[in-house]
């Protein structure tokens, strides 16, 4: 028989939302940092990407044109309307909603400076990163985009880092508008089995098989399992009386099911309710349920792990509140096939917000992100089959998204010797469109230097070359694009600015050969040299 692993009990019938789990969250966010997004571990395309920002934005300006229609005082105010963004993670939704309402605005000739958009989080090195990432820079500079830190678990006033400015108890006469996606999954909750109207407390235990000690919170995350336990509640477990009451009508009207209970999103939301006078608008995307139906039968929650990890969002509590504040839940009618997207108006005169209830109504009901994804996901399955002309058409359906250029890249590395006069411009123009559209975060794919490839192998060398330079500008200088820089002066025949480039190659890889053949000899053929992949 194999000798027994040691077991070690970190913990043992902890309240699931006071579990030791989301401090080791708390501790992975911190460290990784907007790593945690770069690197890929944690999954961000599906609430980040040009689709999901431009309807916001739709839904937004819709908002403010009905603001100032409903409430005509708030025209003669010098008060932006503020957009705050939670756990902003890495900026890249902020930087497509942000270009897309400015677009709103110069096509209705209202001024971009009517709203103010802040990012937060808890972790001031992720403030760092947007306050110094130059696509951010032309906002800043405008009064568009301002930082603060705010914890979610534990909110307080909004301190902007740049006007200095502090939002706190009724300090806005505009509503707030608070957008939260992917948050609510990954932030404390109570965990609860119902059975015949009888609520008994979710506890958690967890358990690793090596010393704890050695193992950082990331990498508890990776080793730990854990099992549940249920006990009848012996007190009333919040002091609020709207959980309390949420609390009692789902003991009431759910029957032998598992109940995720989002205490922790519910308090910050109500906290963030009065930093206004106006009251508040919710935009938020994340995988949950909407339904008192869909919270019926449930088994004991999964922890999704991805670096992180995070659960199913119980957003039907969520539209509950809303609905008795008086106020509007706009939700999905149909059941969702990745994530809902909601907009709860905690307002008054709610119902007259015609024109919010119309964008979402367009841009989320009819055709939105969740359709959206589903279309690309399938679409992956025949990408080796594509014309230029799908491709095209894809890239247009996206918002001319990057992530989706870096997919159709090695089809049309092989088109590229194919494309006539007629169909090369406007690949280029798309090419163009994407890069004016896409926020870098120094991924493992150097998307410049690919789209490079691209347009060298279309004999665009000229162009090819400017993606080159961006490429440096963001990885900065390696010899393998320094030489397909030079070799890209050489066919446009410029060696005086090859010349200087070959040197330096040289220098850094004296095994480089083509460079060395190419700096000792301009004589040979340009058909001899070939680019450095």
């Amino acid at each position: 028989m194999g000798e027994e692993k040691t077991r070690y009990l970190l913990e043992k019938q902890q309240r699931f939302s006071r579990s030791l789990l989301w401090r080791w969250q708390q501790h992975y966010f911190t460290e990784k940092g907007v790593d945690a997004w770069r690197q890929g571990e944690v999954p961000h395309y599906i609430t980040s990407n040009p689709i999901i920002a431009t309807s916001y934005a739709e839904i937004v300006f819709a908002f403010l044109r009905d603001q100032t229609r409903l409430d005509p005082g708030t025209s003669s105010l010098n008060e932006p309307l503020i957009l705050c963004e939670l756990g902003a993670g890495s900026g890249r939704f902020a930087f497509h909603f942000l270009q897309h309402l400015i677009h709103l605005c110069e096509q209705a000739r209202v001024p971009p400076t009517l709203f103010r958009y802040v990012l937060t989080d808890f972790a001031q090195s992720n403030l760092d990163f947007w306050r110094q990432h130059p696509r951010f820079q032309p906002f800043f500079e405008r009064g568009l985009l301002d930082i603060a830190l705010f914890d979610v678990e534990q909110p307080e006033s909004l301190a902007l880092q740049l006007t200095t400015q502090v939002i706190t108890k009724e300090s806005l006469n505009r509503p707030l508008v608070v957008i939260a996606n992917y948050l609510f999954d990954s932030i404390p909750q109570d965990l609860y089995y119902i059975h015949e109207q009888q609520c008994q407390e979710g506890l958690i235990s967890l358990v690793v098989e090596e010393e704890p000690t050695t193992l950082t919170p990331a990498e508890l995350l990776d080793h730990f399992s854990y099992y549940y336990e249920f006990q009848p509640l012996s007190q009333a477990p919040y002091e609020e009386d709207y959980l309390q009451q949420l609390l009692a009508e789902y003991q009431q009207s759910l029957a032998d099911t598992h109940l995720l209970f989002p205490a922790v999103g519910l308090r910050c939301i109500q906290q963030l309710r009065n930093v206004s006078k106006k009251g508040l608008l919710l935009l938020s995307a994340d995988k949950g349920e909407q339904q008192l139906a869909g919270l019926q039968g449930k088994e004991a929650p999964s922890l999704l792990l991805h670096g992180s990890f995070s659960l199913e969002v119980n957003y039907h509590a969520f539209k509950v509140l809303c609905e008795q504040s008086d106020g509007l839940a706009l939700v999905p009618t149909a059941t969702p096939s990745n994530m809902s997207v909601l907009a709860l108006l905690f307002l008054p005169e709610a119902l007259g917000y015609r024109e919010t209830e119309r964008a979402y109504q367009r841009h989320i009901q009819e055709f939105g992100p969740d359709d959206f994804f589903t279309i690309i996901s399938h679409a992956r399955h025949s990408i080796a089959e594509m014309t230029i002309d799908e491709i095209l058409a894809y890239l247009r359906l996206a918002h001319y998204d990057s992530q989706q250029l870096a997919r159709y890249l090695p089809r049309l590395f092989a088109l590229a010797p194919t494309l006539d006069e007629k169909e090369r411009p406007g690949l280029r123009q798309a090419i163009d469109r994407v890069w004016n559209l896409y926020f870098p975060l120094g991924e493992e794919l150097d998307l410049a230097n690919q789209i490079a490839y691209l347009l060298y192998a279309m004999d665009d060398y000229r162009h090819a070359l400017l993606y080159f330079e961006r490429s440096v500008a963001i990885y900065g200088q390696h010899s393998g694009t320094l030489y397909n820089m030079a070799l890209c002066y050489e066919l446009l025949g410029q060696r005086e600015q090859a010349e200087p480039l070959l040197l330096k190659v040289v220098q850094h890889d004296p095994a480089n050969k083509e460079a060395s053949a190419l700096l000792a000899s301009y004589h040979a053929s340009s058909d001899g040299f070939h680019l450095v992949q």
